[in-house]
């Protein structure tokens, strides 16, 4: 039975190995639970669209599903080695999209491979099916044991969101009335939007997954929700970044084996807090490689967050703290019960840094004004640099009218005349101390590392 959201008294968020309750403190009433939601693997059996691929990959990032398999047909494999790919993969769902009716015979002949391969597998993976009627009721007879349900056009939005539905549900499993985090952070996101009367950019990185939402005053939202973290899914960051590639963000010498089994030790204390530097910088080297591959993988099926990075607002709510912060779980509780249709007060979100990027030809000069006067910086590229602040805070920067301001900041105002991409020196002998000066600069090791 659903509770009403009217009725709430608090929030429990389920993470890794433990449960936040907010409000803190015995419940009186009902409680909704926000949990991060089951792993779910997904098939796809393809036609011949090229764009199907890319509108699969797109759906499964927004549905927080793991791709699998992709099988089409006309990748030029045999009938067994579709079916041992497909029985590899050990799917809970299975995606058929097949709009074109000339697909129909090679859709069929790949569901045979499925049941062929997947015979054994218990329970047997659900079947949705993209296609017109007489294509569906092929695969029905094809896969009789399987259930089969119709899916909309996944190359439009209408299908997308209905595939990121039927996602969800399948990772909430029999669990109840629970909201899944990466709804609650949608839809507080797109809450901060409406209210901000901005783009609010939210970002996420837990033990077990990385989100990032992207949500316009209109209240469009798009999310990209990967299982790539700093805990559990650490490992999952490595396999696929590599393992020089988390190296490379460490501000001291580390042996590859020594950090294998830091990263693997992650996996195993699910919530732990870092105890050393060490482990601090690893965990915000897996930040960055989670986040920049949620990222990558976004572009590669088409999602452009291109827009976002021109939102006026950036919310961090996992680990890292780079802008602004949501404080605790308050945020995610917000949004579980906007998800549930409940207006909910937004928490106040910490304001951290105002971040000014450039990149200038030469040495330019940036002005920085609050209750202590004004400072003048001159930046030269490659420049990295924190001008502490207090009270309110309006940024002058060169050839730009904007003057970015602030009631308050924890941090102060980050000048970034580095560039993008970063360029990071190959060898050690140079990476670690430029590594050193950034993380110096907004003093964010103990020191111990300078």
């Amino acid at each position: 039975m659903t509770a009403s959201t009217e009725l709430v008294a608090s929030v429990e968020i389920a993470h890794e190995a433990r449960i936040e309750r907010v409000p803190s403190g015995a419940a009186d009433g009902p409680v909704l639970r926000v949990i991060p939601g089951d792993a779910v693997r997904v098939a796809v059996l393809l036609g011949r669209d090229p764009q199907l691929a890319r509108a699969m990959a797109f759906g499964a990032l927004a549905g927080g599903a793991s791709l699998v398999g992709l099988v089409g047909t006309h990748d030029g494999r045999s009938f067994l080695e579709r079916a041992e790919l497909l029985r590899d993969a050990h799917p809970d769902l299975v995606v058929a999209l097949a709009p074109d009716r000339r697909d129909a015979d090679g859709i069929v002949e790949l569901a045979e491979a499925l049941r062929f391969g997947c015979a054994d597998q218990h329970p047997l993976p659900h079947i949705l099916v993209a296609a017109d009627e007489r294509i569906r009721d092929r695969l029905a007879a094809s896969c009789r044991a399987n259930t089969i349900e119709a899916l909309p056009d996944v190359r439009l939005p209408a299908g997308r969101e209905a595939l990121v539905a039927r996602l969800r549900a399948v990772r909430r499993r029999a669990q109840g009335d629970v909201v899944l985090r990466d709804e609650a952070l949608e839809a507080a996101a797109r809450a901060m939007a409406v209210d901000a009367k901005a783009d609010v950019v939210v970002l996420d990185v837990t033990g077990g997954a990385t989100s990032v939402i992207h949500a316009r005053p209109d209240g469009v939202v798009l999310g990209i929700h990967e299982r790539l973290g700093v805990g559990a899914a650490a490992d999952r960051v490595v396999a696929r970044a590599g393992l020089d590639r988390v190296r490379r963000w460490m501000p001291r010498a580390v042996e590859a084996p020594a950090l294998l089994e830091r990263v693997f030790n992650r996996a195993r204390w699910p919530d732990a807090i870092p105890a050393s530097v060490l482990a601090l910088s690893l965990e915000m080297a897996l930040a960055r490689e989670a986040i920049a591959h949620a990222l990558s993988d976004a572009e590669r099926a088409g999602a452009s967050l291109e827009a976002a990075w021109a939102a006026p607002l950036v919310v961090l709510t996992g680990r890292p703290t780079l802008i602004s912060r949501a404080p605790g779980d308050a945020l995610v509780a917000a949004g579980a019960l906007a998800a549930r249709g409940r207006v909910a007060t937004l928490p106040t979100i910490d304001p951290i840094a105002i971040v000014a990027e450039m990149w200038p030809r030469r040495s330019a000069a940036v002005r920085v004004k609050d209750e202590n006067g004004v400072v003048e910086e001159r930046v030269a590229r490659g420049s990295f640099l924190l001008v502490r602040t207090k009270g309110v805070v309006e940024i002058e920067m060169p050839r730009t009218t904007v003057r970015p301001r602030a009631d308050h900041l924890e941090l102060g105002v980050v000048i970034d005349a580095r560039g993008r991409p970063l360029a990071l020196p190959p060898r050690d002998a140079e990476r670690i101390p430029t590594l050193a000066r950034w993380y110096a600069a907004l003093d964010v090791l103990p020191a111990e590392t300078r």
